[in-house]
């Protein structure tokens, strides 16, 4: 038996992050259990079943920065069978920044053809910044 969990290694904070969850040769439903732990204090918890493999949510708190445990584990009927797997990672918690979205006049393009393209930067809650790139 084993476990692979994928997570990023960078959360944003305000966002909700998907946690990957496999479980190599399970014959039952697991129940998967997920913290965000910062400075010993739980601030975000998920929870789903996973067969084979799942995806698990976790909404990271928005105004948080630095350095959290993000700690996983699955069990199924604790008087039955207990801990399946228990795990933790430290993994770093930064603020939303601003994203760039590139337009082009066309899908492709030949050798020697004029390229227009446009730029679009917005911040984290989809709204334009206003500084204007030349």
């Amino acid at each position: 038996r084993g476990y692979l969990i994928a997570a990023p290694s960078v959360f944003r904070s305000g966002v909700e992050e998907a946690i990957s969850v496999t479980i190599f040769n399970s014959v039952k439903e697991t129940t998967v259990q997920i913290q965000l732990v910062v400075k010993g204090e739980t601030v975000s918890r998920g929870h789903g079943t996973v067969l084979d493999k799942g995806t698990i949510k976790l909404k990271v708190p928005s105004g948080l920065r630095g350095q959290a445990h993000l700690k996983v584990w699955g069990n199924r009927h604790l008087a039955e069978e207990g801990y399946i797997f228990h795990n933790y990672t430290t993994v770093t918690i930064d603020s939303k920044g601003s994203s760039v979205f590139i337009q082009t006049d066309k899908p492709v393009y030949k050798p020697k053809q004029k390229v227009l393209i446009n730029l679009f930067m917005v911040t984290s809650d989809l709204r334009p910044v206003n500084d204007r790139v030349k």
